[in-house]
């Protein structure tokens, strides 16, 4: 039986929120503080120290992540990367603590800020990625939660039966990629629950690949609100399996959405301006942009664009 997806249930995870009495402590926050291309591991993961070496001060990406999944809770600031072929890469690749990687937005002079060959989010672990690129070279299983917002995402994604993976405000797809498509045919094959919101999805960045954007298969559940997908020429249909859940003011290719303002015929390939105040969360839970403009813009119609920036 197909899972029903609601805003608040989406929000109440990836907000972590719980039932407890007693709120939990605050994460442990760790500023990686060297340049691309140092690596090295956490000296005691646990101690809640961010260093390579006893006493050495050196936090890098590896040894924040260490620390994080050790503890339990982490957030973790990442600067910014200005020269595309010189990203963190990403060694520790397994995430089973609950993560924040976040960073200054400049999206004129950042570019794919972590990559990564693969990624692996463990049963309960939740990684949220806030104005971080993340390049995935290889692919992406999720088992637990993979949230996304305010950034460029590409590579595989296969989501399990336990896994979220959500996406707001987001520029993602699968860019030209030495590995085989995946059996499913798509960047993300979905078991488990993906959630895509106000985002630009893109297909003709790997036009020989040429993969749809979403396999659901049984079992899975998949959402879709405000999204635009870029294909290009191409023309096969942008979604496979079960159909998704809309709310509606997509513009897509036979993915058999027909909710209010849905364009599911592939016809539209640019930002339509056209998202009433509330629908959507338009200017309600989703008040930014990619860019982080204002949604709606204060000196236009009240309104929001589809896609992840402001038209």
């Amino acid at each position: 039986m197909r899972r029903t997806i609601t805003t608040l249930a989406v929000a109440a995870l990836a907000l972590g929120w719980t039932t407890a009495c007693e709120p939990p402590p605050p994460p442990a926050s760790f500023t990686v503080n060297v340049a691309p291309g140092v690596t090295g591991g956490d000296a005691t993961p646990g101690d809640g120290v961010c260093e390579t070496a006893p006493g050495n001060g050196v936090c890098t990406l590896d040894a924040a992540v260490q620390e994080g999944n050790a503890l339990g809770r982490a957030d973790i600031h990442v600067p910014q990367v200005i020269v595309r072929d010189n990203p963190f890469v990403l060694a520790e690749t397994t995430i089973t603590g609950q993560l924040l990687f976040s960073s200054e937005y400049e999206y004129d002079v950042r570019e794919f800020e972590i990559r990564a060959s693969d990624l692996q989010i463990a049963p309960g672990g939740r990684l949220s990625l806030e104005q971080v690129d993340l390049h995935i070279t290889g692919t992406a299983t999720v088992e637990g939660a993979l949230l996304m917002h305010r950034l460029v995402v590409s590579g595989w994604i296969d989501i399990s039966d336990t896994g979220l993976v959500s996406l707001v405000n987001a520029w993602a797809g699968v860019w030209a990629s030495s590995l085989p498509t995946p059996a499913s045919g798509a960047w993300v094959t979905n078991r488990g629950t993906f959630v895509s919101r106000f985002s630009f999805l893109s297909r003709n960045m790997a036009p020989a690949i040429a993969p749809a954007i979403v396999h659901t298969l049984d079992g899975g559940s998949t959402g879709l609100g405000a999204n635009l997908v870029s294909r290009g020429s191409i023309t096969t249909p942008d979604c496979l399996g079960n159909p998704p859940v809309s709310e509606g003011y997509n513009s897509t290719r036979a993915c058999g959405l027909d909710s209010v303002g849905d364009i599911d015929d592939g016809s539209n390939g640019f930002p339509l301006t056209d998202i009433p105040l509330g629908a959507v969360g338009c200017g309600t839970d989703v008040t930014i942009d990619w860019w982080g403009h204002a949604r709606p813009a204060p000196d236009g119609p009240p309104r929001c664009s589809r896609g992840s920036w402001t038209g």
